[in-house]
């Protein structure tokens, strides 16, 4: 009896299609390029992914660094990934921490929380990783031991 079960169960999920990425068209591919080029990043390999009705971008090269990835939903907003922040956020970012009396470290934007991440500011010679909102006000300042 459990042989005919597992064989109608494994015909039930092979007859329905699934759901794969598809390459993206060059009208959507322009549209994604318009987005990391607003953002300082290029990249090739990009896929809209049926599953999450989301398109995705892998191996994006922002900054001269290699390796980025996002998804960007169907309105070709980012929605999630983490890029290296552009020359004028670290400006921002460099301001803010100063009027807290820190000097900034390694910054990145966070699409999936919104924010600015800042790791390794040192505030009176001690280590801090500092969360931005992105009107760049902090929202965490956490010792990082």
């Amino acid at each position: 009896m459990r042989t005919p079960l597992l064989s109608l169960a494994a015909f039930a999920l092979m007859s329905f299609p699934a759901l794969a990425d598809r390459p993206v068209t060059d009208a959507e591919r322009a549209k994604i390029d318009a987005a990391l080029t607003a953002i300082g990043c290029t990249a090739t390999d990009l896929e809209f992914d049926t599953g999450d009705n989301r398109y995705e971008v892998d191996n994006a090269t922002c900054g001269g660094e290699r390796g980025f990835d996002f998804e960007l939903n169907t309105a070709f907003e980012f929605v999630d990934g983490e890029r290296p922040v552009t020359a004028q956020e670290q400006a921002r970012i460099d301001a803010v921490l100063s009027a807290e009396g820190c000097t900034a470290g390694v910054a990145e934007f966070d699409y999936d929380d919104n924010r600015y991440e800042v790791d390794d500011a040192i505030c009176g010679g001690v280590r801090f990783e500092i969360d931005l909102d992105s009107d760049f006000n902090v929202l965490k300042k956490k010792r990082d031991d």
